[in-house]
C-alpha cells in the first residue's frame, strides 16, 4: 500500500513540541501500575477484539507492550492506549494463570494544544480533545483492522484537527484540504478517505456485514445510493443466497432502481419517457377474450404457427430487455458526467460500464441464437 508523508502521530508530536511549556510536556518514562488503578476510558470507541488470543500470547511470553495513560485527580489512571492489554491480563488473573498485577505504562501529561492560524487567530484544543487525539493516534498505529464505525469516528474527530493544521501559520504549500487530510493526517489515499466517508450512508446491518466479512467494502458501497430499506433487502438476498455478493450485481440492481424511480419524470436522451402507473392495461390485454384458451390450444397443435409465435415472443422479450438496459446505461452515464463528487461519479461510471457490458452480451447472445436457427 502506498505510504504517505506525515501522519497523525507526527503532527501531534510537532504541535506538542511547539506548545506552551507545561501544556504539552510528555513523560516517556515507563512506570508499573496496579491493574486496579487502571481505568478504561469512557470515550474509547474502539472495540475489544481478540482478547483471548492476546491473553494467550501474554501467558506464554510474559511480555506486555507499555500502556499509555493519563493521571486522574483521584490518583487513578485513565487508559489512552492499551484497553485490550488490560482486558487480556485481567482475564489471565481471573483464571489464575497469571500473577503479575502491575502493568508497564507511559504516563502522558494532560494538556492543551494551541495552533496559530494563517489569519492570525488561535485554535485551542483542550485536555479532552488532546486525549482523544492521542487515543486515536495510538489505536490507528496498533490495530491492523478497524470496524466501519471506528473508521467513521476517526474521520469525525480528526477533521477539525486536520483543518487547524491545514490553516496553520507558515505551513507552506499544502494542496487541497481533502488530499491533505487523507495523505498527511490519516496516512491513506484520497480515494480511501472517500470510500470511508461514503460508508456513512450505509445501514447498521450493512456495516456489520462488512465487519464480519459477509460482503466486501466495494460490494457494500454499491448500495450507498439505495434507501435504507433497499440496502437491508439487498443484503438479505445476498445472505439467503438469492443474489451474488459481487459489486457488479449490486451496482446493476442499484442502477435499475434509480431508473425505476426517475424514468417517469426525467428525460432520457432528450425524449420524455411516458409514465407507467398501476392499473394501466398492456396493449394485448384488451384483446384477450374467453376464447383465447382454445386459440392457444390450436396454436400448440400447429407446430409451425407455434414456432413463429415463439420467435415473435423471444424477439419481443429481447427488445424489452434491451430497452431497459439502454435506459439504465443512459441514466448512469448521464449521472457520472454531472456528479461533482469524485467517488459518486466513479460509481456511476462503473454502473454505466456494467450496463454497457450487459447490453453487448445480450446483443451477442441474440445474434448467436439467430445464427443457429434453421
Amino acid at each position: 500500500m502506498k505510504r504517505h508523508r506525515g501522519g497523525l502521530g507526527n503532527f501531534l508530536n510537532e504541535v506538542t513540541q511547539t506548545a506552551d511549556k507545561g501544556n504539552g510536556a510528555q513523560s516517556e518514562q515507563i512506570v508499573y501500575i496496579d491493574i486496579d488503578d487502571l481505568e478504561t476510558n469512557p470515550r474509547n470507541f474502539y472495540g475489544l477484539r481478540d482478547v483471548d488470543a492476546l491473553a494467550g500470547l501474554i501467558a506464554v511470553s510474559h511480555l506486555i507492550e507499555p500502556l499509555t495513560v493519563t493521571e486522574k485527580s483521584d490518583g487513578k489512571y485513565m487508559i489512552i492506549s492499551g484497553h485490550r492489554r488490560r482486558a487480556a491480563v485481567q482475564k489471565l488473573l481471573d483464571e489464575g494463570s497469571y500473577t503479575e498485577r502491575k502493568l508497564p505504562c507511559i504516563i502522558k501529561t494532560r494538556g492543551k494544544i494551541k495552533i496559530e492560524q494563517e489569519n492570525g487567530g488561535i485554535i485551542e484544543f483542550d485536555e479532552d480533545a488532546v486525549e482523544m487525539l492521542n487515543l486515536i493516534a495510538s489505536n490507528r498505529g496498533q490495530r491492523e483492522e478497524r470496524t466501519v464505525d471506528e473508521k467513521l469516528q476517526e474521520v469525525k474527530y480528526l477533521e477539525a484537527f486536520a483543518k487547524a493544521i491545514y490553516h496553520q501559520k507558515n505551513r507552506g504549500s499544502r494542496g487541497r484540504f481533502r488530499n491533505f487530510f487523507a495523505e498527511e493526517i490519516l496516512n491513506i489515499s484520497k480515494s480511501q478517505l472517500q470510500r470511508i466517508s461514503a460508508m456513512e450512508k450505509l445501514t447498521d446491518k450493512v456495516r456489520a456485514a462488512i465487519d464480519d466479512k459477509t460482503i466486501s467494502e466495494s460490494a457494500a458501497l454499491a448500495m450507498s445510493n439505495m434507501t435504507a430499506a433497499e440496502q437491508d433487502a439487498c443484503l438479505e438476498k445476498i445472505v439467503s443466497g438469492n443474489m451474488r455478493r459481487t459489486a457488479q450485481d449490486i451496482q446493476t440492481l442499484s442502477a435499475s432502481k434509480v431508473v425505476e424511480k426517475d424514468v417517469q419524470s426525467e428525460s432520457i436522451d432528450g425524449n420524455l419517457a411516458e409514465p407507467v402507473s398501476e392499473g394501466v392495461s398492456l396493449p394485448f390485454e384488451s384483446e384477450m377474450s374467453p376464447s383465447s384458451e382454445s386459440t392457444i390450444g390450436k396454436l400448440i397443435d400447429d407446430p409451425e404457427k407455434f414456432e413463429a409465435l415463439r420467435k415473435e415472443a423471444e424477439d419481443w422479450f429481447y427488445h424489452q430487455q434491451l430497452e431497459i438496459l439502454e435506459a439504465i446505461y443512459t441514466k448512469a452515464k448521464r449521472l457520472s458526467e454531472k456528479d461533482d463528487d469524485e467517488l459518486q461519479s466513479a460509481q456511476w461510471a462503473m454502473r454505466a460500464s456494467v450496463a454497457r457490458y450487459n447490453i453487448d452480451e445480450l446483443k451477442l447472445r441474440h445474434i448467436e441464437t439467430e445464427l443457429v436457427k434453421p
